[in-house]
């Protein structure tokens, strides 16, 4: 799956380039492949940083302890252990999907998986100090009791809906 993904990446970004040329010239692909460098610059040491931390994740948790854990048998109780560790990972994208990446190839159940994405997205602590100091503590509060619910219920969805998809999406990931 990846070689596809990067096939179809590298052609998008040809394709943007010939748009830049053709609106531009030189200076404009030469202005994207500048803001490129800049990004790479940028996310370069967080996606290293999130490959180690999900590399000696997967060096330290056993399968057994996933399976049991986080497993389709752990049910609500790896679904709300999923949900506080999705809340307590700090980072963006660049680290919580690799760790995500590594729970489904040990073994995590499709409503795990879920519940931490949507845990990191709805319930991050770590978004909590500046959610404070720029919305207020009201808005705050009032937003993370109408969201309280969400992750479980979402993990929940996924592992009733697909969770025997799990095998599936797991060999495609391998792929």
């Amino acid at each position: 799956m990846g070689g596809r993904v990067f096939q179809v990446l590298l052609a998008v970004a040809v394709l943007l380039a010939g748009v830049a040329w053709y609106r531009g010239g030189l200076p404009l692909v030469r202005a994207g492949l500048v803001q490129a460098a800049w990004e790479i610059e940028r996310v370069l040491p967080l996606l290293v940083a999130a490959f180690l931390v999900a590399g000696f994740i997967q060096a330290l948790v056993t399968q057994e302890f996933v399976t049991r854990w986080l497993g389709r048998e752990a049910s609500w109780k790896g679904i709300l252990l999923a949900s506080l560790g999705g809340a307590l990972v700090p980072g963006g994208p660049y680290v919580y999907y690799p760790i995500a990446a590594v729970l489904l190839r040990s073994g995590a159940g499709l409503g795990v998986l879920v519940a931490f994405v949507t845990a990191k997205n709805v319930w991050s602590i770590s978004r909590l100090p500046i959610e404070f100091a720029l919305l207020g503590p009201y808005l705050t509060l009032v937003r993370l009791g109408v969201t309280a619910f969400i992750p479980p219920v979402m993990g929940i969805l996924a592992e009733v809906i697909a969770g025997e998809q799990v095998h599936r999406i797991r060999e495609a990931m391998e792929r």
